[in-house]
Parts: structure tokens; sequence; C-alpha cells
């Protein structure tokens, strides 16, 4: 694959995960338009062709459309779901691949679940506050199907056994904060680690849409408020963004309608209660690498455990 290549490869990702994210939230709908491919030079450091060639490749997947002379919008797609489906040629390109190597279609499906679930494999979210803890929780859930529990950082004492959830956890997953204590932790209990990285796009995707008005952010802790505040320091219009924290203050100042993002700690704690504001979409923060990584956990662990099994 050519460095040229490579280049387009990677803005097509990052424009399409902020596509989709942002047509999630509610930040864009079908039919608004998007930044030019110009507008954007200045974010990835290349020749605006090049972006251009990106958005074409989107156009392809059937995101968005290219307007001669007209600009780039997104696509409107049938259908009654905000994220269209899946493009069509990387579906039939999975079959061929699999064709390729003597599985035939209707088997396909049967290979990914032997892939993914024959094993109950379990993480324990590692974190120094509940809110990004609940949150890995969520991720580590929803998207790769591992059972998983919240381990906060300060539980980690230097002295005695590591809580039960890390005892039997297959997999530990924190973040750059916790990495170096959680990698001793791993390498004492032969256990592999995942240190997750965050999607590098979050302050340039939906959020910055989202933070061209007033945006609420209900969280758990103080801390992790905080955290949020630095993390969104950079990015314009942060000055909207408000932080209110369970239990210290007033949620009833949310106006009707405003985008409201509530932490998966707050969630639990706020069940049957319905807030004013419009909820957006639980937060995927996990980056495409460390997405990878997990994967090829849970790939390798169920292959293995089919080897043993005789397939």
């Amino acid at each position: 694959m050519s460095e040229s290549q490579e280049l387009v490869d990677g803005i097509v990702e990052t424009l399409r995960t902020r596509l989709l994210r942002a047509l999630q939230s509610g930040a864009i709908t079908r039919g608004d338009r998007l930044p030019s491919a110009r507008d954007l030079e200045r974010e990835f450091q290349v020749d605006h062709r090049v972006v251009l060639a990106a958005y074409r490749r989107l156009g392809d997947e059937g995101l968005v459309e290219l307007r001669q002379r007209g600009g780039i919008y997104v696509a409107a797609h049938r259908g009654s779901s905000a994220v269209p489906p899946l493009p069509e040629g990387w579906v039939a390109g999975l079959f061929t691949q699999a064709l390729a190597r003597e599985i035939a279609g209707p088997e396909l499906h049967e290979w990914l679940r032997r892939c993914t679930e024959t094993l109950r494999l379990r993480a324990a979210a590692i974190a120094s506050t509940s809110d990004q803890a609940y949150g890995l929780c969520r991720e580590l859930r929803d998207d790769f199907g591992l059972e998983s529990d919240v381990v906060l950082a300060e539980e980690l004492s230097a002295e005695g056994a590591p809580p039960l959830p890390v005892r039997r956890a297959d997999l530990l997953v924190t973040t750059e904060a916790n990495a170096d204590r959680v990698r001793r932790l791993g390498e004492e209990l032969r256990k592999p680690v995942t240190v997750i990285e965050l999607r590098p796009d979050l302050t340039v995707g939906e959020w910055a849409l989202l933070l061209r008005r007033p945006v609420y952010a209900v969280v758990a802790t103080a801390e992790f408020g905080r955290m949020l505040r630095r993390f969104f320091a950079e990015v314009p219009g942060v000055e909207n963004l408000r932080v209110l924290v369970l239990g210290e203050d007033d949620l009833g100042t949310i106006p009707d309608g405003a985008p409201t993002y509530v932490t998966q700690s707050v969630r639990a704690q706020l069940a049957g209660v319905t807030l004013r504001g419009r909820i957006l979409p639980a937060a995927r923060t996990i980056s495409t690498r460390s997405a990878r990584e997990i994967f090829d956990f849970i790939v390798h662990s169920n292959i293995e455990a089919l080897g043993r099994l005789g397939g």
C-alpha cells in the first residue's frame, strides 16, 4: 500500500467515525452541509485533493453526497435509522474473502460467532473515577461483548490480594493515568493489559459541532468534570460546556431539549429519573488502535479455545 493511499485511508476513517457519531448525537442530520475539502486542509495538514479523495470514498459508501460545484452533504439514505447501513461493497468483500478461505457464505456467520463467543470472557475496567470506569465497562460490554466490572484505581492497594474483579478477569483494561500500575499488576497475575487510547477525533468531531451552543454534562464526580474541561480546553465553544455534578448541582437548571451528556455512572444512579434535556448517546471513546488490540485478544482467545476443543 502506498504512503498516499495510507494517508487517504486514515482520513476516511476519521471522517467516517466523526460523521456517524455526529449523526447519532444529533449534531448533524441528513442533508446537512459538511466542511469542504479546503476547510479541512489545515486540520489534516494535506492538500485539499487528498481530503476530496477521502470524501469520494465516503460517497461510494453512501455516507456523503458530493454535489458538483455545490459542496458536500450528509447523504439522505432510506430507512428510519439515523445511521446508514453497512456499505454493500464492504459486506460483499467480507464474504468473498471468507470463500477464498474455503468458508461458504452461509457458514460465515457461524465462524464469526465462534471467533467471538466460544469463550465467556471478562474484563476489569480500571480507572481513577467512577465516571471513567463505568464508561469503559459500557463500551467493553456493548461494543466488544465482554462482561466487565468496575474497579477504581484506589482499590489497588500495594499490600494484600487484588480485588476479586481483577483476579477473575481475563483482560485488564485501564487508562493512561494508571498504565504503569496496571501493567505491573498484569505481569504479577499473568494477565494481558490494554491501555486505552482515546479517539483522536473526539475534540474535532461531534463535540466540536455540539459545542456551538450550550451542552450540559452530568457527571458523578467533580474530578471527572475537571477532566472534561481540560480535555476540551482547546475546542472552540468550550465555554458552552456546562458541567453539573450529581448531588451537588441542580439538574433542574437544564433547559428543555438542551443537548445533555450523562455519564454511565450517573445513569446507574438516576434510574427512573427524567431529565429535561435531550440525552445524547453514550460516548464512544476507545480509539481504533485500542479497539483492534481488544478484538485481537478476543479472537485469539476464542480461536485458541476452538483448537483445544477440536474446532
